[in-house]
């Protein structure tokens, strides 16, 4: 074996001869002696623990080292044998030669390796994590919360998917004898709708929150800033206002807050304009403000209605029917005074002569009062 070139720490040279053993084992297989169990001893508990370990674990010298011993001595065991009774050590650490020529230890090894096995000293080992060269693994880490809501394109529906789970929830936290099995009621349904909202929240104004729940104000550069925004016991961030002594219901002096660009507003929106019939953008807007406080909530308005919704009746056009001639009749040739008995009998007949006179289709809606 070459000595390195590179000044090498201890346990890596202890690792070397390990390695030079495990080679040196690997060729007593030419030998052809059988041999029914073989056991291989390192007097460093450092390399003992790299063997005992993975190879991928262990920086690169290490690894490759330990990939070479583990698959040459894979039929072999590894013991640990003490210092005091480790033979190499004699020449290590230097020895008289007048000594050596009478060393027991040196010419027959140890007294107890020819006893039973069970009698070999064993040894557990405590070895400080710096001194095994682990290998280094950084790993990129991008916690981002799931967005349930984009599972969902109907509003009820997340809501009752919400209740029931809060629902299981409670019943697997109290004994069977107490568990509701009933339909959702309002208020489970409204406790959904809450949950919904504060996880909403929770993804869209980390910063307002986290200075709130500080106890600081939000910050001068936020988008809520002009809002006064405050939170509530449950967590809810809401609208504080000047409407503090006003006489309408809390909800609507301190509406819910909600981001204009997440998923769940157009789910509320959609749901909404359903609710009020397919309502225009102002009706709409206004119903929503009752409860949220959406940023550019027109311009969603606007979208929800153009995009989301199947019917817009705002946007229908009238019927275009085709008009008949008229018959060939001598009323084409009646003067004024003949159109005025005319329409004495048939008020009707006067509209219908001037729209054939424009020839161009309107629709209109006659009536007649008698």
């Amino acid at each position: 074996m070459v000595a390195p070139l590179k000044q090498l720490t201890t346990p890596r040279l202890e690792l070397s001869a390990a390695a030079l053993l495990s080679k040196l084992y690997k060729a007593t297989s030419a030998l052809n002696i059988p041999v029914d169990e073989s056991c291989l001893w390192t007097d460093s508990s450092i390399v003992l623990t790299w063997i005992q370990g993975p190879s991928n674990k262990w920086k690169t010298f290490v690894g490759n080292r330990i990939t070479i011993i583990q698959e040459e001595t894979s039929s072999a065991t590894w013991r640990h044998v003490p210092s005091q009774a480790n033979p190499a050590d004699l020449i290590s650490r230097g020895i008289d030669p007048s000594t050596l020529a009478t060393s027991t230890l040196w010419w027959k090894g140890p007294q107890w390796l020819v006893q039973e096995p069970s009698s070999w000293p064993t040894a557990e080992f405590n070895i400080s994590t710096a001194l095994l060269e682990l290998k280094k693994v950084l790993v990129a880490y991008l916690q981002t919360p799931e967005d349930f809501t984009q599972r969902f394109s109907k509003l009820h529906r997340l809501i009752r998917v919400i209740a029931y789970c809060n629902k299981f929830i409670g019943n697997c936290r109290i004994s069977k004898a107490n568990r509701q099995f009933t339909t959702l009621s309002t208020q489970e349904l409204d406790q959904a709708l809450m949950c919904c909202v504060k996880a909403v929240q929770h993804m869209s104004y980390v910063q307002e929150l986290k200075d709130l729940t500080e106890g600081q104000e939000v910050v001068a550069t936020g988008s809520l800033k002009t809002l006064h925004p405050f939170m509530e016991r449950e967590g809810i961030l809401r609208v504080g206002g000047r409407l503090q002594q006003s006489m309408l219901p809390y909800q609507v002096r301190h509406q819910m807050i909600l981001p204009p660009d997440h998923h769940f507003m157009k789910l509320v929106v959609s749901a909404e304009h359903t609710r009020l019939h397919h309502a225009g953008p102002q009706l709409l807007t206004a119903s929503l403000r009752e409860r949220f406080w959406i940023p550019r909530m027109r311009n969603l308005v606007k979208t929800v209605i153009h995009h989301y919704c199947p019917v817009t009746s705002s946007r229908s056009k009238p019927h275009n029917s085709s008009w008949v001639s008229y018959p060939r009749h001598k009323s084409n040739r009646l003067d004024h005074s003949q159109r005025l008995a005319s329409i004495m009998q048939d008020p009707s007949s006067y509209e219908w002569d001037q729209h054939a006179a424009n020839k161009r289709p309107r629709a209109t809606s006659p009536y007649l009062f008698l």
